[in-house]
């Protein structure tokens, strides 16, 4: 599947009715399917805790009787398996199921330690949380927490808020989540998205038409967008691209984008920079020719194709006055990063040419009149807020995209590993580049995102520096096309 939806809760919930209600399938056959694609993944990835003991820690609800499908798939496949449980009224399929399990003399207590031995499995809520734990399920989830033991959460692990990524009171981080039928955004937002561990969506035959907030490609979708060169073709054909960027205090940020432009395909890359910095150009790619910024205006740049605008420029008087000019002024499509966007504080409004920009949480901030910490505590949200002016990249831990009527794309590449000096203004020379091969704003971000994540995980782990990232871009762009395990999925057959 090249293009993953991901929804929200609510989303997965009204897709479970329509399977039960509208196609009439029993809701304990999706039980009994949701907790099969568990006890199998389980088995497959820790065999050797399963053979120690897993508790199974259930709710009342169909979570719970999820919980007690697997306690029975695995007491049949040989494991020893108890179920720490709850007292009290259980939703009718999940009382069937627990009768099952207690039927094949599986231990089923509804008070006592969460100890494992060797697995814990959390099925205590699924996704219904919607306010703050208390009870005797904060308790377990606290017991969970603390136990030391591994754990396997089904769907959600409980606490965490399938919509935000926040935790609602409290929350036990999983090594494994298997979920079901979609992702959830909360899956990929923080602290959700170290709470989940690895993450695998099961098909149960869930079915429906309800929109998906989000989405996340894959490297066969981003392979087909990419520009192909013909046979025939040469230099101009590939792009002219303006790159904006450099101070002589900071050319270590101009050559960055440059040279990562000129390494992502674009035909021709010029870089405008202050003439006293010259000297400092030594690292800057030969193909890479060199003009000078001052004066630099429309007129000068009406021979290119897009632009990229920012790294390093600074935000003296003159500069926020250039930036701005270029913003307003110039009708070729443009990436506007870094210093640029510091040069939009308080202005940043509709353009009337093709523009993205690619903030950082502290840029975001400052475009949105927020805090970075409201930024991060709501970054679905402030994405869709910058992309009501310009398709709006908001850089970290799974990128995030928006612009148009598109979904949000949360992107999967990359590592920790990127967050290096000069990572940012090697990614606005990529999308640069993207752009002057006629790649519209929305898809270069997407595309940019994900190939700039992909040479990074091509140059390896930390420590590394943004030099390195634009030495695998040639061979990331070769071979996009193969990352397609972002999001493990399992077939329904």
């Amino acid at each position: 599947m090249p293009v993953h939806p991901i929804s929200t809760s609510s989303g997965v919930r009204a897709l479970d009715a329509h399977t039960i209600h509208g196609l009439g399938v029993p809701g304990l056959a999706l039980m009994e399917l949701a907790g099969r694609a568990v006890a199998a993944e389980l088995l497959q990835r820790f065999p050797q805790r399963a053979a120690l003991g897993v508790q199974v820690v259930a709710g009342r609800g169909n979570n719970g009787g999820d919980g007690y499908v697997i306690a029975r798939l695995l007491h049949l496949s040989g494991v020893p398996v108890r179920v720490l449980g709850l007292a009290g009224d259980h939703t009718a399929d999940c009382a069937t199921q627990r009768a099952a399990a207690e039927k094949l003399g599986i231990p089923v207590h509804d008070s006592g330690p969460v100890d494992g031995p060797g697995l814990v499995v959390d099925a205590l809520l699924g996704t219904g949380l919607r306010e703050a734990l208390r009870g005797e399920i904060a308790e377990r989830v606290v017991a969970l927490r603390e136990s030391g033991v591994p754990v396997v959460a089904v769907d959600l692990p409980t606490g965490l808020c399938g919509d935000s990524g926040k935790v609602l009171g409290d929350a036990a981080p999983a090594v494994l989540t298997v979920t079901f039928g979609r992702a959830r955004v909360g899956h990929f937002l923080e602290p959700g998205a170290d709470l989940t561990g690895a993450l695998v969506v099961a098909d149960i035959g869930l079915t429906g038409q309800v929109d998906a907030p989000a989405q996340a490609v894959d490297g066969a979708w981003v392979a087909e967008q990419l520009p192909s060169r013909a046979a025939g073709s040469h230099k101009g054909s590939h792009g002219h691209l303006g790159v904006v960027a450099g101070s002589p205090e900071r050319m270590g940020a101009a050559v960055l984008a440059a040279n990562a432009a000129i390494r992502a395909g674009a035909g021709l890359v010029t870089l405008f920079t202050p003439r006293d910095g010259w000297n400092r150009l030594g690292q800057l790619a030969p193909e890479v020719m060199v003009d000078d910024s001052a004066g630099l205006g429309p007129e000068r740049l009406r021979d290119l194709d897009a632009l990229a605008v920012g790294p390093g420029v600074g935000t003296g008087r003159s500069e926020i006055q250039l930036l701005r000019r270029l913003w307003r002024d110039v009708p070729h499509p443009a990436v506007f990063d870094a210093d640029a966007l510091a040069a939009m504080t308080g202005v940043y409004n509709r353009p009337r040419h093709p523009r993205c920009v690619t903030p950082h949480p502290g840029e975001a901030a400052r475009l949105l009149a927020a805090h970075s910490r409201d930024i991060q505590a709501d970054r679905l949200g402030a994405v869709r807020r910058l992309a009501r002016v310009a398709p709006a990249l908001l850089k970290g831990r799974h990128t995030l995209i928006a612009g148009g009527e598109h979904p949000v794309s949360i992107n999967l590449t990359g590592s920790a590993a990127l967050a290096t000096a000069g990572s940012g203004d090697v990614l606005t020379g990529l999308v640069g580049a993207l752009l002057a091969q006629d790649m519209g704003c929305w898809e270069a971000l997407v595309c940019g995102a994900f190939v700039h994540g992909h040479a990074g995980d091509l140059a390896g782990s930390a420590p590394i520096v943004a030099s390195d990232v634009i030495a695998q871009l040639p061979r990331a762009l070769r071979t996009v096309g193969e990352r397609i395990d972002l999001i493990e999925t399992r077939p329904l057959l």
